[in-house]
């Protein structure tokens, strides 16, 4: 068993293609958070159904690469987030549109507001992510590896919570009445647990396969959650089946405290070092 990642980010096959992703549908839920839709009579934001493939992005993410790589990806979706928003809104700025072209106008007002959905986005979705990461890494640490399935709806259900009512009560404060943006809140929430229980089964499939084609399955112990802290590198990766039945074996004989302590104290050994 290797108690530190042995080989660098850059030998990942899928990890670039799964952050352009994420940052590919973080910005399409940015241009579409004041884009209504009518759910059975409800006024509802489209970026509210959308942004539940960020999540699933990130437990695949968090399950197969670890907490410190899914912040990496999130750091780097918030920062082209950003630059995106302000980019857009310096550029419409300095090139104004004229005053007889009503397509001009309805494209400005579409993007009247992006400053503050980026603003909107850089604390939801953190605090979405953040919660979403570290249950999934906690979990698989709790739960030996297995019952992803439940891992996944578990902290869906508490981090989309976390980004619905952080979100929505600065997307649409002054905008809309306090009540409205309650309702807007559980409706938004209960469709996002709902499209968890049916996309559960393909995200399971998606990093199981993901795992295995990476060779790759990162237990987070003995590392730092302090998203403001420097990342340790002590991380559990399996590389061969032998290992992983030794740790099941150990977990087995209910001992499990007394290994984490273990292998947390021989990391941290090997880290000074």
């Amino acid at each position: 068993m290797n108690i530190n990642r042995k080989k660098p980010l850059k030998q990942y096959k899928y990890l670039t293609t799964l952050t352009m992703l994420f940052i590919t549908v973080f910005v399409i839920c940015d241009t579409t958070a004041y884009r209504m839709v009518e759910v059975y009579g409800k006024e509802l934001p489209l970026s509210g159904f959308i942004i539940p493939i960020i999540f699933a992005i990130g437990d695949i993410t968090a399950e197969t690469y670890g907490y410190r790589i899914t912040m990496k990806m999130l750091l780097n979706g918030i920062i082209c987030q950003c630059v995106f928003g302000i980019l857009i809104t310096f550029f419409l700025w300095i090139a104004p549109s004229p005053p007889n072209n009503l397509l001009n106008q309805a494209y400005d007002l579409t993007f009247k507001h992006v400053l503050r959905v980026n603003l909107t986005s850089c604390f939801s979705v953190t605090c979405g992510m953040l919660a979403n990461a570290f249950l999934i890494s906690k979990l698989k640490v709790y739960m030996q590896g297995k019952r992803f399935w439940v891992r996944t709806i578990i902290s869906c259900g508490f981090s989309e919570l976390v980004l619905c009512t952080v979100a929505y009560l600065i997307l649409f404060s002054g905008l809309r009445d306090f009540w409205d943006v309650i309702r807007i809140i559980y409706s938004v929430w209960v469709y996002k647990m709902v499209f968890s229980l049916f996309s559960t089964p393909l995200t399971s499939l998606i990093a199981k396969l993901l795992k295995r084609s990476e060779n790759s399955d990162v237990y987070d112990i003995a590392i730092s959650y302090n998203p403001f802290r420097k990342f340790d590198d002590s991380l559990v990766e399996f590389e061969e089946r032998g290992d992983r039945k030794i740790l099941e074996d150990t977990w087995s004989n209910n001992i499990k405290s007394n290994f984490f302590y273990f292998i947390g104290r021989k990391a941290k050994n090997e880290v000074m070092c």
